[in-house]
């Protein structure tokens, strides 16, 4: 996607999602005041609400910058993000949800993207048409089901979800794009 083709809204959405991935240590406040310097007063705003949410779900980190940190007047009022793994997961599963829906996908597509075994022969049939024969793909047995029916010869994300499996008893990734999906779909 090219850089003009972003409007404000995804702007809004991207931009403090990308910046708690990225903006987790004193070292890296140079980019971090960079984006803040480049920002307006309404993206300020929101990445001031998007550092509230993880101090209020982490605990946050202390403005308590170390000796050789160069602390800008203009730069970024806020020390770095905390980082908490199932925090840093929703947040790229919301970026890959956004993404695929700028980029015109359907879910029906994104479900092929992140499990091809997941989709029916029937859906399978014609990948670009949206008509989806399964009515909730979050529903972990009938999900089990294709998975185990399909004859699909490949997997897109194997080593991720084999992974995943073995950690935390699902394949949480494609629950999780696919759960940002649908709170996505409804606004």
């Amino acid at each position: 996607i090219q850089p003009n083709y972003y409007n404000d809204e995804d702007i809004e959405l991207i931009v403090p999602h990308f910046l708690e991935l990225a903006y987790t240590a004193w070292d890296i406040k140079p980019f971090a005041e960079d984006v803040w310097r480049d920002a307006d007063e309404e993206l300020r705003t929101t990445i001031r609400k998007q550092w509230e949410e993880n101090q209020a779900i982490t605990g946050g980190h202390e403005w308590n910058p170390p000796e050789w940190a160069e602390i800008a007047e203009d730069g970024i009022p806020l020390p770095p993000f905390k980082w908490d793994e199932n925090r840093r997961a929703v947040l790229r599963a919301e970026l890959d949800a956004y993404y695929a829906k700028l980029y015109g996908l359907t879910r029906k597509q994104l479900r092929y993207i992140l499990d091809p075994a997941d989709l029916t022969e029937k859906e399978l049939e014609d990948i670009l048409d949206p008509w989806e024969e399964v009515k909730d793909p979050l529903d972990p047995e009938g999900y089990a089901k294709r998975v185990e029916k399909s004859t699909f010869p490949g997997e897109t994300l194997s080593v991720l979800k084999e992974k995943e499996i073995r950690q935390y008893g699902e394949y949480r990734t494609r629950r999780l794009v696919l759960e940002a999906w649908g709170r996505l779909i409804q606004g």
